[in-house]
């Protein structure tokens, strides 16, 4: 008896983009049609804080730790898989990558031997921040990590953009014009607030990807590869550090913000939980250079509390005691 290879479908987007956010999205309309979803979340830290997040969707989840699928964890990438499908027995498989992966790598990977026969790519949806992503595509004035987000979109088979209602009418246009001419093939959407029409998602059609699907003048993949690297972007995320604390008390939540908006640029992300030292309640919380924010997670305080932070040149000794300050 044959059976049909399991559908994958991989999220991706940098840093900050709303990924986890559409997954629980994804997840709640495929549990509602009766199937069996399965998760793989790759973390470039050694806490999966999305793993936590997802804790409450009864759906099973797998961790890639401490790498990038694309490069250092690939050969783990297969061997989970199977073990995955082996253990959870899933009809639909979905991979949410780190900020920093690049998807054609991922698609290379699905197709060795041990995984072609058991499962095949369904579509790769790429969530892009109307914040953070670049409007000028000149190969010069681009440092690796807006490289990243770039390919990210060329392989995409839907784009989603979040944050747009954080960003001016004129930005949003612009940047509509500029991801249509990256991808012209990929339909795209906005998430307001995290909220999307999971019925428009399973419309994706996954497209070639031995190449991306369009370039603008003057712009393609080999030159945004290989542009000599400036001063800024040589620590940058072929090199990114990540570091996780442990929370040792209750945390100023006043303090604690205060801290985080005053953090360096070269910090790109942060994230985890803390315990509220006023309601004793346990928050989660995200960051990205200027902007963290916050929510309630457990009324009743429960759970680990720590902090992961990404991003290049982080002080292992400063930070803890910058942090420390914070708790009571």
């Amino acid at each position: 008896m044959t059976h049909s290879p399991i559908p994958v479908y991989i999220l991706t987007g940098y840093l900050g983009a709303g990924k986890t956010t559409l997954l629980k999205t994804l997840l709640r309309h495929v549990k509602a049609q009766g199937r069996t979803p399965a998760v793989l979340m790759n973390e470039f830290g050694s806490e999966s804080v999305d793993t936590l997040l997802l804790q409450n969707t009864a759906v099973p989840v797998m961790d890639l730790l401490e790498g990038c699928v694309c490069c250092t964890l690939r050969g783990s990438l297969s061997v989970t898989l199977v073990q995955m499908v082996e253990q959870y027995k899933p009809d639909v498989i979905f991979l949410e990558t780190t900020g920093v992966a690049s998807p054609v790598d991922l698609v290379e990977a699905l197709v060795e031997p041990e995984l072609a026969d058991k499962m095949q790519l369904a579509g790769i949806y790429t969530l892009v921040s109307a914040k953070r992503f670049p409007l000028d595509l000149s190969p010069e004035t681009l440092d690796a990590n807006e490289r990243t987000m770039v390919q990210q979109v060329q392989y995409a088979d839907m784009i989603l953009v979040s944050k747009t209602d954080l960003v001016k009418p004129e930005r949003w246009e612009a940047l509509q014009n500029v991801l249509q001419e990256l991808n012209r093939n990929a339909p795209l959407h906005r998430v307001i607030k995290g909220e999307v029409d999971a019925s428009t998602l399973f419309a994706v059609r996954t497209t070639p990807k031995a190449k991306p699907v369009r370039q603008p003048k003057g712009f393609t993949r080999r030159n945004v590869g290989q542009v000599k690297p400036t001063l800024r972007e040589r620590t940058s995320f072929g090199n990114l550090q990540t570091m996780t604390y442990e929370f040792q008390g209750a945390v100023d939540k006043e303090k604690f913000f205060d801290f985080l908006r005053s953090l360096p640029e070269t910090i790109l992300r942060a994230k985890g939980f803390y315990k509220d030292a006023e309601y004793g309640m346990l928050h989660e919380f995200h960051y990205e250079p200027g902007a963290p924010m916050s929510a309630i997670v457990d009324v009743d305080g429960n759970g680990r509390a720590f902090a992961v932070f990404i991003g290049h040149d982080l002080d292992k000794a400063d930070l803890p005691q910058r942090i420390q300050a914070c708790e009571r």
